[in-house]
């Protein structure tokens, strides 16, 4: 259903842009002018004008239109240089977030993942920096009108830094315990770990990271080992949890070395609604 929403918006899009560069809307005026279209779970806006050479111009203001995602895109009618500055508001004004240049005439769609409140306001600084003609543009955002306090308090939680982490040292190791959420297609990383146990026979390591996930919610997850090596991390087995409740993931790992630091990407493929999940791990300071 999301995909076939996107389509449309994408299609609307086009569409307004063309009947802009054939004057059905005209895109060579001296001021913004914004066009609004709301429909039942968003706000469809659309801002043309010119981008003036190194004069700054700025957009309406934006959310989010998922969870955690911006759409927007600019549509220029003159080849020219321009510099988009993503901003977003605080409580001291509007700060940077991400800087992207367009080139060329056409439509360029900026689709950005954000760790920010759900509650976040946006804004684009645009700035003609290649052309000493105005350049006609038509800016587009789509944001969605509301989140629920559950899907806000959840968001938060993800943010990797305001997971909750536990560690405790102990007598023999280090036990790690991280309590998040887990939202549709958002891939996760657990903190870093060694072995549960591990032994070395006949010139080979065999051990066992000491891992669990604790589901608080029924859904699919998918919770793929990684290790590190020198080219980076590389999968070395797949599970798959489907119930809520505590799974220990019992994997017998061979010829790596005793060194070996593990992680695990989790993914949440089956629910459309966060999954909350505390994950822990055990790992002993000698084997």
């Amino acid at each position: 259903m999301k995909k076939k929403t996107i389509k449309l918006l994408l299609v609307l899009m086009v569409a307004i842009g063309s009947f802009a560069s054939i004057g059905f809307v005209s895109s060579d005026i001296a001021h913004a002018k914004d066009s609004t279209l709301k429909y039942k779970s968003g706000i469809l806006v659309h801002r043309e004008g010119k981008l003036k050479y190194k004069k700054p111009t700025y957009s309406n203001t934006f959310g989010y239109y998922q969870i955690g995602t911006i759409f927007t895109s600019i549509t220029t009618y003159r080849s020219g240089k321009v510099k988009a500055t993503l901003q977003y508001k605080t409580k001291k004004g509007w700060k940077n977030y991400k800087t992207y240049y367009v080139t060329k005439k056409g439509s360029k769609y900026f689709h950005e993942k954000s760790y920010l409140s759900l509650k976040t306001k946006f804004r684009f600084k645009f700035e003609n920096i290649g052309s000493k003609k105005a350049i006609p543009y038509n800016f587009m955002s789509n944001s969605r009108l509301k989140f629920s306090q559950a899907e806000e308090k959840a968001y938060a939680d993800l943010n990797p830094a305001k997971t909750k982490e536990t560690i405790r040292k102990t007598k023999f190791g280090v036990d790690v315990s991280r309590q998040g959420n887990l939202f549709y297609k958002k891939a996760v990383y657990t903190n870093t770990f060694g072995y549960g146990y591990a032994y070395k026979m006949n010139g080979v390591v065999t051990g066992s990271p000491g891992t669990s996930i604790w589901p608080q919610r029924s859904g699919k997850i998918k919770a793929t080992l990684q290790y590190k090596s020198k080219k980076g991390w590389k999968d070395y087995k797949t599970f798959y949890v489907t119930k809520k409740g505590i799974t220990f993931f019992k994997v017998n790992v061979r010829n790596l070395d005793f060194n070996t630091k593990f992680r695990y990407k989790l993914e949440n493929i089956g629910s459309k609604n966060p999954i909350p999940y505390i994950f822990s791990s055990t790992t002993p300071y000698k084997y």
